[in-house]
């Protein structure tokens, strides 16, 4: 798509990937959003966000909405290269029910065609992980595969998954097809607080290469979410992959990747 002129064009600033993009992609937490905004908000979010914003996370809040209106949104979003993306929750219910084919095919007819396949909630082998994403490649989808826990410690399990388990899925997800690998959020916060540190996400993107994994970062206000994306762009680069950004803090991160801001001044090289 092209790029339009901006303002104070003397910065010298990293490079930064263009759409569409492979590498540097920042996927939108989009669902609430779809749900409660109209169209004059997608219209604005295109009009100031359309370069930065690569996929628009979508879910069950579709299903309450007349068909036309659904189909509207997601058409201008699509107009615009952002790629409306279903989440993996979504998926995972359709699993659980038996209607995943139904579900990807209806979700092809409305324009999505990129799905997240997860066992976040619902139990799900690996196995049978990897078989879902082959049976979606074979429908043309493409799949961002989610590697990771959301209810540690509050029904689920106690702890996050041993390193050499994250890197083990991963690897065998990429190998059944999988575009890129969703690094849930929950499980990079136990990390956290366990002592471990977000250090020790060097070893795993070491290993299954930074290029090939989406991190998330949580879900809530900007001063919760800029040390994790500051930590990510320090560490993996201007482009690396970020996702369920909050539409709120589009410009944040973007601001963040080339170099502004207290969290990331000085520390991602210019051109």
């Amino acid at each position: 798509m092209p790029q339009h002129k901006g303002i104070f064009s003397f910065f010298h600033l990293p490079y930064r990937t263009a759409k569409p993009r492979t590498t540097g992609l920042t996927m939108v937490e989009g669902d609430y959003m779809l749900a409660v905004a109209g169209m004059y908000w997608l219209h604005d979010l295109v009009d100031w966000g359309a370069a930065y914003v690569d996929l628009f996370k979508v879910g069950p809040t579709m299903m309450f909405q007349p068909e036309e209106l659904v189909a509207r949104k997601l058409g201008l979003l699509n107009q615009h290269d952002i790629r409306p993306y279903l989440g993996g929750n979504t998926t995972e219910t359709a699993i659980m029910q038996d209607c995943f084919l139904p579900l990807w095919r209806e979700a092809r007819g409305l324009g999505i065609n990129t799905i997240e396949i997860s066992d976040t909630i619902q139990p799900l082998t690996l196995p049978q992980k990897v078989k879902l994403i082959k049976m979606a490649r074979k429908e043309g989808i493409t799949v961002f595969a989610e590697v990771g826990k959301k209810l540690i410690g509050a029904g689920g399990p106690r702890t996050h998954m041993p390193l050499s388990e994250v890197t083990r899925q991963m690897k065998e997800c990429l190998d059944a097809g999988a575009d890129k690998i969703v690094y849930e959020h929950t499980e990079l916060e136990d990390l956290a607080e366990k002592g471990e540190g977000l250090g020790s996400l060097l070893e795993v993107a070491g290993t299954i290469g930074a290029d090939n994994i989406m991190f998330e970062v949580p879900v809530g206000e900007w001063k919760r979410v800029s040390p994790f994306a500051a930590f990510y762009i320090q560490n993996f680069g201007t482009n690396v992959n970020i996702g369920d950004v909050d539409p709120r803090h589009v410009l944040q991160i973007q601001k963040y990747r080339m170099g502004f801001g207290t969290r990331s001044s000085g520390k991602v090289a210019p051109i």
